[in-house]
């Protein structure tokens, strides 16, 4: 019972009617792709040179050749899901959505009509009613990696890590599929696992910028900064003509204070993509650290101008500004740094000193306040992060006692932190302390009521004790959350039993087996449940 894991028509006719004369010579798709269109110009051969186009980030070539499929295709149904496909390329989600429910209702044993409803709902935030349509399409082609992408991010974003690590732990995966599991498994807190995995997919994929990118990144958060230093190196020197692998590698040199190499490296990726605002914010930070105030302002300005809700700036361009003598413009900068989620302490340190500077005594002490606060703070959460991983890998060699004592100083440093309760818990079920891990679970959900796995684990100890009304409320908030998580229908199914509710026990097997038709556990229940209202 454990958990494991017609609005749009007047836009269409709109965006139509947009002059697509002759395909610009940039829209050139890959040789056999093009071969394919010139001898068959039909709508299949536009539709996969515009997948193509999508898959390759080039949205305005993509759009273009989903219109001139749409203008070749008769069947309604596909007609409609191009419809869709062009609006929801061009960014206008919401009005694709009905095309794509109308394509589904024409053809509803269409895995890729559902791959498009189910990727409208996602970008408009409504992951829960997407889940249905990956599900649908998963049924039709279980091998579906674009379905099993799909369903990940939504588990991702509603929080059902445990959920994707149990559906993508055993399948055959691509880089997206590896991203996701990764993704989970450090949201689980098994950064081991996780910097394990990507380093196996890169024997698989070892010229993949989203692969060594997720590595590196994992490395940094571990610290494990030359280890990180070293993969990005290498995926640049082998790719010197792929701008992404080049960032990689400027973002490891700039953290790991390469500065000589890092200039001249920033310098020529700005040349090359002078639009860039990291690439003008790394410049920026580098020339200020050589003392060229008067370039760092300007390209700091202008990262700021084309992103202005990044913080990561404005403190490079404060103290940039500081040493212009412009303390009342460093002012704004750090202040709009804060506003917008700057939680490093030394922006409230810089801030004090401009105060200061300001002859504004008083709030320069509040601000260095909150500096010495946050700083604390932070060595709390490191200590805590420290102990963490410790506890994870001690629970991974089969130590739960070493693990449970050092998750219990993790928590005692960051009582906040649910995800650290959370696996507390975990070790304490396996240790078999129920006690503790009801409290570390009461903990979790104190901390985050959004925490459905802690939830859910609550439900399993009340229907352990027979307290089946808290089992019943803690399972039914599960598949509220949850509603593909099919452990979460059988015991809701099991606790109604218990108390003789069938037909409503029935209902909740019934989701069950929609979700999986052949589990044998649903059929198995559900066959109870149906014996033992014949004998009512």
């Amino acid at each position: 019972m454990r958990l494991t894991g017609v609005g749009c028509a007047f836009v269409l006719a709109v965006f139509l009617c947009t002059s697509v004369s002759s395909r610009a010579e940039t829209c050139t798709g890959p040789g056999p792709l093009e071969a394919k269109l010139h001898a068959h110009p039909d709508s299949g051969a536009y539709l996969a040179l515009g997948n193509w186009f999508a898959d390759n980030r080039k949205t305005g070539c993509a759009v273009e050749a989903f219109q001139s499929a749409l203008k070749l295709e008769n069947d309604p149904g596909r007609h409609a899901y191009l419809q869709g496909l062009s609006l929801y390329t061009a960014g206008h989600a919401q009005e694709a959505l009905a095309p794509f429910q109308q394509s589904v209702k024409f053809r509803p044993g269409d895995a890729q009509m559902l791959l498009g409803l189910g990727g409208a709902l996602a970008s408009l935030g409504r992951n829960k009613e997407a889940l249905a349509d990956w599900e649908a399409a998963l049924k039709i082609d279980s091998a579906s990696k674009k379905a099993l992408h799909g369903l990940a991010k939504s588990l991702l974003a509603i929080g059902d890590d445990a959920t994707v690590i149990s559906r993508l732990g055993s399948v055959a995966r691509d880089e997206n599929l590896t991203l996701d599991l990764g993704a989970a498994l450090k949201d689980m807190g098994q950064t081991d696992d996780a910097i394990h995995l990507y380093s196996e997919a890169l024997k698989a994929y070892p010229n993949s910028d989203v692969l060594t990118g997720a590595l590196v990144s994992l490395d940094d958060y571990v610290s494990q900064f030359e280890q990180g230093s070293q993969l990005a190196e290498k995926l640049a020197r082998e790719k010197p003509g792929d701008i992404e692998a080049q960032r990689i590698f400027l973002r490891t040199l700039t953290a790991t204070g390469n500065i000589d190499v890092a200039t001249a490296l920033a310098r020529k990726l700005l040349a090359l993509a002078p639009h860039d605002a990291e690439f003008l914010q790394k410049n920026g930070f580098l020339e200020r650290k050589a003392g060229d105030f008067t370039a760092a302002r300007k390209h700091l300005e202008e990262a700021i101008a084309l992103d202005p809700k990044d913080y990561a700036p404005r403190m490079n361009l404060a103290l940039t500004l500081v040493e212009l003598k412009d303390a009342a413009g460093a002012k704004v900068q750090l202040e709009k740094a804060i506003e917008l989620g700057d939680t490093d302490p030394q922006v409230h340190f810089e801030l004090a000193k401009v105060l200061r500077t300001l002859g504004k005594t008083d709030e320069a002490q509040q601000q260095l306040k909150l500096y010495q606060q946050l700083l604390q703070e932070e060595s709390d959460r490191y200590a805590a992060g420290l102990k963490a991983a410790d506890a994870a890998r001690a629970a991974k060699a089969g130590d739960n006692r070493k693990a449970a004592d050092l998750y219990r100083g993790a928590c005692a440093l960051q009582p906040g932190d649910a995800g650290m309760a959370y696996h507390l818990a975990l070790v304490l079920a396996d240790l078999g302390d129920s006690q503790g891990e009801k409290s570390a679970l009461e903990q979790a959900v104190k901390a985050d009521q959004n925490l459905i796995h802690a939830q859910y684990l609550l439900g399993f100890l009340a229907f352990q004790a027979g307290d089946n009304p808290t089992a019943e409320r803690q399972f039914r908030l599960t598949t509220d959350a949850l509603p593909s998580n099919v452990q979460a229908w059988l015991s809701l199914a099991s606790t109604l039993a218990k108390e003789s509710r069938f037909p409503e026990a029935q209902d909740a097997v019934g989701h069950a087996l929609k979700l999986e038709p052949e589990n044998a556990t649903a059929l198995r229940l559900n066959g109870m449940l149906i014996a033992a209202q014949g004998q009512h």
